[in-house]
């Protein structure tokens, strides 16, 4: 954004954290996080999403396993939903740059009995070529980086060969609340056109 005032021009432009800033707010955010997301409604808003894509058919239900990658993992709140609403045999890779909600996540996935495993990676370099995914899915994840394409392209990357996996990404929308959490974490908000066109731009 840019105004200008007689002979003076002036800009702003967000200034994304570096991921070392991003992962020691989510280090110190860890031990409380999973209590929020309840608290706020955010669980129950996964299970009701997951049962909807379930009603759908979208996803291999009658494999005995399923595999999935949940990049951004945090405390593990997203993929334990899908585990609880689309198979309890469901095997996580979980992937966030935070140790700390990390471990979290590593203890309620363990005490869900959920087989899984966690890397400390960013989304933007994963750190592996192709996995044998029937999903890559992600939570408020990609609102954190400068080019969500960067991300996108990922998630995709490491779903190939598949067909047609199912990538299911949620974003944090445009307005009142947007703007709040916007305002505390540094994030972005996306509209749906601002979302589709980064979808549009991965290869």
């Amino acid at each position: 954004m840019e105004w200008t005032f007689g002979w003076w021009q002036v800009s702003v432009q967000r200034v994304y954290p570096t991921t070392t800033e991003l992962s020691q707010t989510y280090n110190q955010a860890a031990n409380r996080w999973h209590q929020h997301l309840r608290l706020l409604g955010y669980s129950h808003a996964y299970r009701e999403l997951w049962r909807r894509f379930k009603n759908t058919n979208l996803l291999p239900q009658s494999k005995d396993n399923l595999t999935i990658c949940d990049c951004g993992i945090g405390t593990a709140a997203f993929s334990l939903a899908f585990a609880q609403m689309i198979n309890p045999a469901t095997e996580i890779t979980g992937v966030d740059i935070s140790s700390e909600m990390l471990n979290t996540a590593h203890r309620l996935l363990s005490q869900a009995k959920i087989r899984h495993q966690t890397l400390r990676s960013d989304v933007k370099i994963l750190p592996f070529w192709q996995m044998n995914l029937d999903a890559v899915i992600s939570a408020h994840m990609l609102e954190h980086l400068a080019d969500p394409t960067q991300g996108i392209t990922e998630m995709v990357r490491i779903s190939r060969p598949l067909s047609a996996p199912l990538i299911a990404e949620v974003v944090t929308c445009s307005g009142l609340p947007g703007w709040l959490i916007q305002q505390h974490w540094g994030t972005r908000c996306f509209n749906r056109k601002s979302f589709s066109a980064s979808c549009m731009r991965q290869d």
